[in-house]
């Protein structure tokens, strides 16, 4: 359920609090926006009869605020729609012409389309933005969480248009999910410190999709996944709790 951006070296991946000194649990960590199709790689496909998130569910109903994220026309994201007009997302996703689709199950049709027109990134370097839309699209937000609402064993359910396939290929049709547990709410995945472990994996196109605890409250974002997936439910997201006073600031404008 994720897409790529670049694949950094295995030391921007170290591990953070609660793993031992040296040890990385996710060498193959990497961003999750989507390629264009042109520029996927081949790679093997373990889990190729799998649906994206790689191995999760289809959604039959579209959260409100679920968007699509395009550049340049083409997919590229998954975000979340925060106000009427302002489109939370994750920060390496952002740059170049964005536009988004609000409320569709489908990746490429229905919902209401806006034009991005200001680009924010969150200031002290989180891997976390916000978008400024042309117009207001009329929606239920979701609760945004706070202190206390993100921590180790969090239930939490992540949505995605992303790649289908273990190796990053074949974007999905229609919107997806995964559940599981934050099993490490501090550790470190290219500045992500909430790491899961969920019936499905994040991948491409993944990226800036939302993370919901079990109280429906807004808590993450996604930042990276393992390329290729490797069957453990993997994805880092980045806690958007420790930075509401800049997003409530932000989307009051």
């Amino acid at each position: 359920m994720s897409a790529v951006l670049a694949a950094p070296s295995p030391a921007a991946v170290a591990g953070g609090p609660g793993w031992p000194t040296g040890e990385n649990p996710h060498p193959n960590a990497v961003h999750a926006p989507a390629l264009p199709p042109r520029a996927s790689a081949p790679g093997t496909a373990r889990n190729s009869g799998k649906l994206p998130i790689v191995g999760g569910h289809k959604a039959t109903e579209a959260p409100p605020y679920i968007a699509a994220l395009y550049k340049g026309g083409s997919f590229a994201c998954t975000a979340s729609l925060v106000a009427a007009h302002w489109v939370l997302t994750a920060d390496h996703c952002i740059g170049g012409s964005l536009s988004v689709r609000v409320g569709s199950l489908q990746r490429e049709s229905g919902g209401q389309t806006a034009n991005v027109t200001q680009q924010l990134s969150e200031p002290s370097g989180s891997d976390i933005a916000l978008l400024r839309i042309d117009k207001d699209v009329q929606a239920q937000y979701p609760a945004l969480g706070g202190s206390g609402d993100a921590t180790t064993g969090t239930r939490e359910r992540v949505y995605g248009y992303g790649y289908t396939r273990s190796d990053w290929s074949q974007l999905s049709d229609v919107l997806k999910y995964s559940e599981g547990t934050i099993y490490d709410s501090r550790c470190n995945v290219l500045g992500a410190s909430l790491c899961i472990e969920n019936d499905g994996d994040t991948a491409g196109g993944d990226s800036g999709g939302p993370m919901l605890n079990d109280a429906g409250k807004l808590i993450g974002t996604c930042t990276a996944g393992n390329k290729p997936t490797d069957g453990s439910g993997f994805g880092a997201y980045s806690d958007i709790t420790r930075y509401r006073s800049w997003i409530d600031r932000t989307i009051g404008q």
